[in-house]
C-alpha cells in the first residue's frame, strides 16, 4: 500500500482520497468574459457612457465545473456561464470607477477619490445602469491532467489544454435550480465523474468540494491557475427553496470561484453543485443537489458512461494502491500504456516514475513473472507486427523458389523403366 509521505496522490490507502484523486483530472475551470458599458447619471441632463473610447470593458468571472462524460458534457452552476445582471452591475462599477473619478473631478469642483466614487456608484447615490453584451465561456483542463505548464500567461496556454464552451445543452436559472450543462468540442475520451443519487446524503456526511477559489489566485502563472483546491466540508441540513429546488447545506471553506464545482461523497461520485452562501470564508454555504442535475441529464437522454481513458486511469490508479503481490508491476504497467495512449496527459508523470521506482525492489512470484513475459512478448509481438510480417514474407518467397528449384529438377530427370 502507498503510505509514504511524498507518494503521488498522499495516503491512497484512505478509499476517500483514493476516490477523490481518481475524480480530480475531470476537474476544469471555467472563465467567462462578457463585455459591459456604464451609463452614470450625474444629473437629470448629465448622463455619460463609459468607457469614453466607446469600446467597452470586459468583465472576467472565474468558476468551476466537472466533465460528467467522454463526449465533451460539462456540469456547472448556470450562474457561472450565465452571471446575474446584479453582480456583473458590482464588477462593471469596480472596473468603471477609476475612468468616472477621472471625469467627475474634471467637472466638478469637490474632487472625489476612487473608493468614494465607488461606494456613491455601490450605494445608487450616483446612478448608473450597465448594458451588457452576450457571455461566452472558456474551459480549462486542470493541471491534475495537464501536469505542470510552462506557459507563462493564459493567453499562451496550449491550445489542445481548453476549449470555447460551443453550447448550453441544459440550464435551470439561478433564481431556479442554478444548474447548467454546457459542451465543448475537440475535447472527447476525457476523464468524467459520475452523478449520485443526492437523496441519500444525510446531515455530518462530509463531502469534498474541487474547484479553484479566488482566494487561492496567488499568482497569474498559469500552473497556479490551473491547480484545483480540494476542501472538506460538512453537510449540515437539507433544505429546500421556495421554487423546490433541493439545497444541501455545508459548513466550511467554500469560495467564490468554487461556485460551479462538484462535491464528492466517499466513492467519488457527484453529489452537490457548489451554488452560493455568504461571503465570509468558513461559513455557511449551500449546493444544489445532484438530482436536480440529473434531472438534466435525463432529458438530454446524455450517455455518461466512462470512456475508455476514465475506466483505464481507474484501474491503473487502483492498482497503484493496492497491496496485493505484483501490484507495483501491474501499476507500471498499466500507466506505461496510459502515457502512450494520452500523451496529453502529462499528469501521470510522477505516478508513474513513484511505480517503476517502487517495482525496482518488488519481488514477483514464479507465476508472475511468467504473466510478465508473456505480456511483454505479445507487447513485443504488436509492437513489430510489421518485422514479423516482412520476415514471413521473406521466408515465404524463399520457400516458392526453392519449390520452383525442385519442380525443374524433376521436370529435367528421367524416369527410370
Amino acid at each position: 500500500t502507498v503510505t509514504f509521505a511524498s507518494a503521488p496522490g498522499g495516503n491512497v490507502a484512505d478509499p476517500v482520497i483514493r476516490a477523490v484523486d481518481i475524480a480530480k483530472p475531470a476537474i476544469i475551470r471555467i472563465i467567462t468574459f462578457i463585455n459591459g458599458r456604464l451609463t452614470v447619471h450625474f444629473s437629470s441632463t448629465q448622463n455619460v457612457t463609459f468607457p469614453l473610447t466607446g469600446n467597452p470593458y470586459q468583465i472576467t468571472l472565474s468558476g468551476s465545473g466537472a466533465f460528467i462524460s467522454a463526449h465533451g458534457d460539462i456540469l456547472t452552476a448556470d450562474h457561472v456561464i450565465n452571471p446575474p445582471q446584479q453582480d456583473l452591475n458590482t464588477f462593471l462599477e469596480q472596473e468603471a470607477a477609476q475612468d468616472v473619478t477621472n471625469y467627475y473631478n474634471q467637472h466638478s469642483n469637490t474632487p472625489a477619490t476612487v473608493d468614494q466614487i465607488t461606494q456613491a456608484l455601490t450605494s445608487g447615490q450616483l446612478p448608473s445602469d450597465g448594458q451588457y453584451g452576450t457571455p461566452s465561456s472558456v474551459a480549462y483542463l486542470s493541471t491534475d491532467y495537464t501536469g505542470p505548464l510552462s506557459a507563462t500567461s493564459v493567453q499562451n496556454i496550449p491550445q489542445a489544454d481548453f476549449a470555447t464552451v460551443d453550447r448550453i445543452e441544459a440550464q435551470s436559472p439561478v433564481n431556479d435550480k442554478d444548474v447548467a450543462i454546457i459542451h465543448v468540442s475537440n475535447m472527447n475520451d476525457m476523464a468524467s465523474i459520475q452523478l449520485d443519487d443526492s437523496s441519500t446524503v444525510q446531515p455530518q456526511d462530509q463531502l469534498t468540494i474541487i474547484g479553484f477559489p479566488g482566494n487561492g489566485d496567488v499568482s497569474t502563472i498559469p500552473t497556479d491557475l490551473l491547480t484545483s483546491s480540494v476542501n472538506v466540508v460538512t453537510v449540515s441540513s437539507i433544505k429546500t427553496t421556495d421554487t423546490g429546488a433541493p439545497l444541501l447545506q455545508v459548513s466550511g471553506n467554500v469560495e467564490h470561484g468554487d461556485s460551479g464545482g462538484p462535491a464528492l461523497d466517499s466513492n467519488g461520485n457527484v453529489v452537490g453543485i457548489v451554488s452560493f452562501g455568504t461571503n465570509q470564508p468558513g461559513s455557511t454555504s449551500f449546493l444544489q443537489a445532484s438530482n436536480s442535475a440529473r434531472g438534466l441529464v435525463q432529458s438530454l437522454n446524455l450517455n455518461t458512461t466512462p470512456g475508455r481513458f476514465e475506466m483505464e486511469w481507474k484501474q491503473a490508479f487502483t492498482d497503484y494502491a493496492a497491496n496485493t503481490a505484483g501490484h507495483w508491476h501491474k501499476a507500471l504497467q498499466e500507466f506505461t500504456q496510459l502515457a502512450a495512449n494520452y500523451p496529453a496527459f502529462k499528469a501521470i508523470t510522477p505516478y508513474l516514475t513513484y511505480a517503476r521506482d517502487q517495482a525496482k525492489n518488488e519481488p514477483l512470484s514464479q507465476t508472475q513473472t511468467q504473466s510478465q513475459s508473456s505480456t511483454s512478448f505479445l507487447n513485443g509481438m504488436v509492437a513489430n507486427k510489421w518485422i514479423i510480417l516482412g520476415a514471413g514474407v521473406i521466408v515465404l518467397v524463399v520457400l516458392l523458389l526453392f519449390a520452383g528449384v525442385v519442380l525443374r529438377r524433376r521436370r529435367g530427370t528421367q524416369i527410370p523403366n
